[in-house]
């Protein structure tokens, strides 16, 4: 869009999006045809309109022509809307082709324009999931990166509530109106998001239902604000893939933390690294990848045991790395538990690899 709207033009597009028939490309197309003011289009005789909208659609706007905004609805849940061409609009979402003409906003509307990193993956995740995010997110919140996600089950749920934890800021994107936070199983957390100066935003207007269809719209804006979409534990057909599929499409960075490859929810996470995905195991393949600038060695936290058979490890390696055989006859756990052991506690950050089957911990100073 050339031009900023007025506040006629802008009620016309609130007005006439009540109506679920009338999305995006239909705004679009109006924009086009209606240059010197869009807000004619609700004065204007179907006989025009024919130009270049169905029957259908025309139909749709006759009807929303009457129509009125809810604006108790705007009222009591405090909703925002920015427009395509704002201020405020966020500047990496309207370099995609397709942006969304409107945004609906609860909550902290300058964090759309702050560095965000969009974290998505399975609904079904298991804990290495959390393994993952409890490794990334902490130093992303530190280095001041907003975590922006779907605020779905899962994996999108627990980016949420592990950037909140470490207290961080974060952005959830819905595929239904922003008054009703779906899944309802989320409502707290959403409610957790807004009360902790976060943002919940989405392009479709008060009272739409999640309908099926609103979902892959909902994941190129999650792609088209972030710098980069990093995936955790995703299968073949996760929508997870889409979302990379989008923000490899608008010249983003793709992240993928690697699975077993036994594991059928690591397998889109494997697939993507092969197809040119950027590996992650640490956050520092993040940072690097878009020269953000890390935190430094100070603020670094070293981990903690969270088990006796971890606390047991961790005394042992406090004066210097040891080989596995070494550290199982010290601690006289089974070489294959401790194995087993020893590779959660790498993936966790705790330890790292040295030498030839040497392990230290890891950030010990």
């Amino acid at each position: 869009m050339s031009r900023k709207l007025s506040v006629k033009e802008k009620n016309t597009l609130l007005l006439l999006g009540q109506d679920i028939r009338i999305g995006a490309k239909t705004f679009k197309k109006i924009i086009h045809h209606y240059r010197k003011d869009l807000s004619d289009i609700l004065s204007d005789s179907s006989k025009r309109m024919e130009r270049f909208l169905d029957p259908n659609t025309i139909q749709a706007i006759i009807e929303a022509r009457n129509g009125k905004l809810p604006k108790d609805v705007f009222k009591n849940y405090q909703i925002k809307t920015i427009f395509l061409g704002d201020e405020k609009y966020p500047k990496m979402l309207s370099e995609i082709y397709d942006p969304p003409v409107i945004l609906y906003c609860r909550g902290d509307i300058d964090l759309l324009n702050t560095l965000s990193i969009a974290i998505v993956g399975s609904r079904k995740h298991t804990y290495y999931s959390r393994i993952v995010l409890e490794k990334i997110i902490p130093q992303l919140v530190q280095a001041g990166v907003t975590v922006l996600s779907g605020l779905a089950l899962g994996v999108d749920g627990l980016a949420h509530y592990l950037t909140l934890e470490n207290s961080g800021k974060t952005v959830g994107v819905l595929g239904c109106g922003v008054e009703s936070i779906y899944p309802t199983s989320n409502k707290t957390l959403g409610e957790r998001i807004l009360g902790n100066e976060g943002l919940i935003i989405s392009e479709f207007p008060p009272g739409t239902p999640p309908f099926k269809q609103n979902f892959p719209l909902r994941n190129r804006i999650i792609a088209g604000i972030s710098v980069g979409t990093l995936v955790v534990e995703a299968k073949y057909d996760s929508g997870s893939l889409i979302t990379a599929g989008l923000a490899a499409e608008f010249g983003r960075e793709v992240f993928a933390a690697p699975g077993n490859i036994d594991n059928f929810a690591s397998e889109g996470c494997n697939q993507l690294i092969k197809q040119g995905g950027k590996l992650v195991t640490s956050v520092e393949d993040i940072f690097s990848e878009l020269r953000i600038k890390g935190i430094s060695d100070d603020m670094i936290k070293i981990p903690q045991p969270e088990n006796k058979e971890e606390e047991v490890i961790f005394k042992i390696l406090q004066n210097g790395a040891l080989p596995v055989d070494k550290i199982a006859k010290s601690t006289n756990l089974d070489i294959v538990a401790l194995n087993s052991l020893l590779t959660m506690m790498e993936i966790s950050g705790k330890v790292e690899r040295v030498g030839q089957g040497n392990y230290r911990l890891k950030n010990l100073k």
